[in-house]
């Protein structure tokens, strides 16, 4: 059996209460995804700065996203057993000391250390977030919530590479982390001044050991209704980041883009993306959660089918990429709502360790395929990025078949 996380409070239920820890978790996604992606434009630099080769950059980046993902269970169980305070304090004061770390960096070693540091104290976000959302919403405005935020937070990776660039070019590299570093320090304030005391340390009224953790985490795991939530959604997420990742090595140094130029060439990728979310909000009070993740996985067919046929006919080139990658967001923009809903509300009373879990499969599947897709080659025929869009959009599309879709058909989903 799992858990309860009762943690829902009479004053949190105020419209004030609801709406300060709203935007509390809003700025808090954010910062999560600029954390991400506001150091890409840097990468192609350092290996000239550090004195080191391409891969060992590379490298960082898998890092990053690597302790992102697996410091999701830790944090989940702090969350669970500790109230949301201590797991601020902790996880906040691990990423500043990263950003300080890595903005003071003279070397790579120097620099992944604080990437990684980074990481792990960021991984916090999405736990905390995640119960935040639960603990103070409905079901009728969690999806609403879900899709407001994903929907904001899908214009980082277009922003934030485009922000680094600038910071880049008035005061330098270091300026990217000793920003972090002010924005992390700032959203720690505001969450200890910010957030209802009542509901921070509503998760200490009933005790959680060890062990009860452990066994709400392999109750977790052992709902095949999870993996198939979460393999559909790290497949879509973790494909689309693993471009955003690749995008300097494709676009720059493949293709020759300007440094300057290349970050705005997300732009048409995200606004598919909140094409595809704003279908997901309008489509959710019509159809179930099963239906629109399994029609957002057969969309990413799409993107597969046009990259195997663009490649067929030859075609090459910045806006064929870019073109493929856009289709391939819309899908993903159905799929992102309707997979964080789906687990959080199946999950709602151990809301914490199931986003753990959730963002350490989703985060560390990404980590895999930034790993692969900088190392694409794309300045020539696109047969290993249709190869890549192919592999993603089957993987999915077998695992909300089976684990989703064919279950809902039964009318009782397993658990």
């Amino acid at each position: 059996m799992i858990s309860q996380h009762n943690s829902t409070p009479d004053n949190a239920e105020s419209n004030t209460d609801q709406t300060r820890v709203f935007w509390l978790i809003f700025s808090l996604v954010l910062l999560s995804w600029l954390s991400i992606k506001i150091v890409l434009p840097a990468l192609p630099g350092f290996p000239e700065i550090f004195g080191c080769s391409a891969d060992g950059v590379k490298i960082s980046v898998s890092l990053y996203l690597l302790f992102f993902a697996f410091s999701q269970p830790f944090w989940g169980g702090v969350v669970q057993k500790s109230g949301y305070r201590r797991a601020i304090v902790l996880s906040f004061s691990i990423a500043m000391i990263g950003s300080l770390v890595a903005m003071l960096s003279s070397g790579l070693p120097a620099y992944i250390v604080g990437r990684s540091l980074e990481g792990v104290g960021i991984g916090a976000a999405s736990p905390i977030g995640r119960t935040l959302l639960v603990d103070t919403f409905d079901r009728a405005r969690l999806t609403a919530r879900i899709g407001l935020i994903s929907g904001v937070a899908a214009i980082m990776p277009a922003l934030a590479p485009i922000l680094g660039v600038y910071l880049m070019l008035l005061w330098g590299w270091r300026a990217i982390f000793g920003l972090l570093f002010v924005l992390t320090l700032a959203w720690f304030c505001g969450a200890l001044r910010w957030l209802p005391r009542s509901l921070v340390n509503s998760s200490e009224q009933t005790p959680v050991t060890l062990k009860s953790l452990l066994e709400i985490n392999l109750t977790i795991l052992k709902n095949k209704g999870f993996w198939g939530f979460a393999l559909a959604y790290a497949s879509m997420l973790g494909g689309l980041l693993g471009y955003y990742s690749a995008i300097p090595y494709w676009l720059h140094v493949q293709l020759g883009v300007s440094a300057s130029v290349y970050p705005y060439l997300v732009v048409p990728t995200v606004l598919l993306y909140l094409g595809g979310l704003s279908v997901s909000g309008i489509l959710a009070g019509k159809r179930s959660t099963e239906v629109l993740l399994t029609l957002g996985l057969l969309s990413s067919f799409i993107a597969a089918s046009a990259a195997i046929g663009l490649t067929l006919l030859g075609l090459r080139g910045v806006w064929i990429i870019v073109s493929i990658m856009s289709l391939y967001g819309f899908a993903v923009g159905i799929v992102t709502p309707q997979a964080n809903a789906g687990v959080l509300l199946r999950f709602k009373h151990a809301a914490a360790p199931a986003s753990a879990l959730l963002s350490l499969v989703v985060f560390g599947f990404a980590s895999l395929t930034s790993a692969i897709a900088m190392r694409l080659s794309v300045s020539g025929l696109l047969w290993q990025l249709t190869l890549y869009i192919c592999l993603l959009s089957v993987t999915g599309l077998l695992a909300g078949y089976f684990w989703i879709w064919r279950p809902s058909r039964s009318a009782v989903l397993p658990e």
